[in-house]
C-alpha cells in the first residue's frame, strides 16, 4: 500500500465516523425536519395535557382502565380501547347514567357496548373542565360497583367550579366513591398549582 492509499483510506475513515457520530452527538432539537415538537414523555399524565391519549379497558383480574385520570387540552381526544371484556364509556351525567359530575351544560356522552378485544370509543372533548365517566357493563358484577370509573381533566379549570370535584354523591357504590375520593385528591392541587 502507497503512502497515498493510506491517507486516502484513513481520510475516508475519518469521515465515515464523523458521518456516524454527527447523529449521535447533535442537538436533537436539530433532529425535526418539520419544526414540530414531539410531546413529552408523560404526555396524558396529570398536569401535562395531550393532545390524544389512549385509555386501555381490561376485565382480568377485575374491571379497570388504565390510567383512570387522563390530562387533555380543550378539543383533545381520548380513545378507549378493549383488550379483554366487554365495557362501555358512559358519562356520569343527570340526563345519562347516575349523579351529575360533567360541567355545567354539557351534553352527555357515551359508547355503545365494545365486545371484544381491539374494541373502540374516542370522544373529542372541545369545552374544559372534568369529565367523571363509568363502565355501566354488568357481567360477573357490575363493573361501576367494582369501581371501574374514570376522570378527563381538560384544560385548567377551577377545581371549585366543576361538578366532578365535589365529594362522591350518596347513590355512588362504595368503591366508585372511593375512586372519585382519590381522584379529587389527585386533581385539585394540579389544577390549583395551574400550568
Amino acid at each position: 500500500m502507497t503512502l497515498t492509499s493510506r491517507r486516502h483510506v484513513l481520510r475516508s475513515s475519518a469521515l465515515a465516523i464523523g458521518v456516524a457520530l454527527g447523529g449521535c452527538l447533535a442537538d436533537p432539537t436539530d433532529r425535526a425536519s418539520d419544526g414540530d415538537e414531539q410531546p413529552p414523555e408523560n404526555a396524558g399524565e396529570l398536569g401535562t395535557p395531550a393532545e390524544r391519549i389512549t385509555v386501555t379497558a381490561n376485565s382480568q383480574p377485575y374491571p379497570e382502565f388504565e390510567p383512570q385520570i387522563v390530562h387533555v387540552v380543550p378539543g383533545g381526544t381520548v380513545e378507549w380501547l378493549v383488550e379483554t371484556g366487554r365495557h362501555d364509556v358512559t358519562a356520569y351525567h343527570e340526563d345519562g347514567h347516575g349523579p351529575h359530575r360533567t360541567p355545567d351544560g354539557v351534553e352527555t356522552w357515551g359508547s355503545d357496548r365494545m365486545s371484544g378485544v381491539g374494541s373502540e370509543y374516542e370522544h373529542t372533548f372541545d369545552r374544559e373542565g372534568v369529565y367523571d365517566y363509568v363502565d355501566t357493563q354488568q357481567v360477573c358484577t357490575s363493573h361501576e360497583v367494582a369501581g371501574n370509573i374514570g376522570r378527563v381533566v381538560v384544560g385548567w379549570p377551577d377545581p371549585d367550579d366543576e361538578p366532578a370535584m365535589t365529594d362522591p354523591q350518596e347513590e355512588l357504590p362504595s368503591q366508585a366513591a372511593r375512586a372519585i375520593e382519590m381522584f379529587n385528591e389527585e386533581t385539585r392541587p394540579v389544577l390549583e398549582d395551574g400550568p
